[in-house]
């Protein structure tokens, strides 16, 4: 699935082409094509990334939401450039003037109006650590009212902290020396305070940095091999649905 930083870097390319720009929307999915009269030469105001979503304003009053999920992703074509992937995939194609940008395989494809917008579901996500107004303040105070969950669920529920996926959960909790199954009652401020640092610097360093963040895994996906910290065997179990890498003695 799509992290945090994957989605913010897609982003910022989305907003070098087509930002502040007259385009044309064209939906390919069947419940979505009686939009198409509507996206023709609208101006795209404002492109976001907000935790794992896509958010496109345009002047037409509208909002499309994009979530990639597993399998979404965006590629970028010349006017005119033969596709290298199949349009039977594509979900979205935002013409430019001398681009096209087209969306495929994403699962999550939604038009709202905007005060339907405000309302729905997916106005509802906790603080994104990779926008600049993060508030370290609400994500503590969304944290310690769920004091009975164990941390390792809590940091990839999205309306806790946005962005936040398997691999850095399991990447940033190593870091911080905190056990997954550790519940947020019993982790002290010390260690919040190492935990906010490590959900700041992780996804910072992977949306600069993205060609050496295979390299910087510590323990994703390194079941039974010695913690590269105190020697121990990385152990490896379910929580939340997702496989959770852990250090038995030194994440605590």
């Amino acid at each position: 699935m799509a992290e945090g930083p994957l989605v913010h870097r897609y982003t910022e390319r989305i907003k070098r082409i087509a930002q502040g720009k007259k385009v044309t929307v064209k939906f390919l999915v069947k419940k979505l094509k009686g939009y198409n009269e509507n996206f023709h030469q609208v101006v795209l105001i404002r492109v976001e990334a907000f935790g794992k979503q896509f958010r496109f304003y345009f002047s037409n009053k509208k909002i499309v939401i994009v979530h990639l999920m597993m399998w979404g992703y965006w590629k970028f074509y010349k006017r005119g450039e033969n596709w290298d992937k199949p349009l039977s995939k594509a979900k979205m194609i935002i013409h430019c003037e001398d681009n096209e940008i087209v969306l495929f395989s994403a699962p999550v494809l939604k038009v709202f109006d905007e005060e339907e917008f405000i309302t729905s579901k997916y106005n509802t996500l906790g603080p994104d650590p990779l926008r600049p107004d993060f508030s370290k303040e609400k994500f503590l105070s969304n944290l310690l009212s769920n004091p009975e969950m164990e941390i390792g669920e809590a940091l990839i529920r999205q309306d806790i902290i946005a962005g936040i996926g398997n691999i850095l959960r399991i990447e940033i909790l190593f870091n911080a020396k905190i056990h997954p199954r550790r519940k947020i009652k019993d982790i002290d401020d010390r260690k919040l305070d190492k935990l906010v640092y490590w959900i700041l610097k992780l996804p910072s360093d992977w949306f600069f940095y993205p060609s050496g963040r295979k390299k910087k895994f510590q323990i994703y996906r390194k079941a039974g091999r010695p913690c590269p910290r105190c020697g121990t065997t990385i152990e490896f179990f379910r929580q939340a649905g997702r496989i959770t890498y852990a250090c038995p003695q030194c994440q605590k």
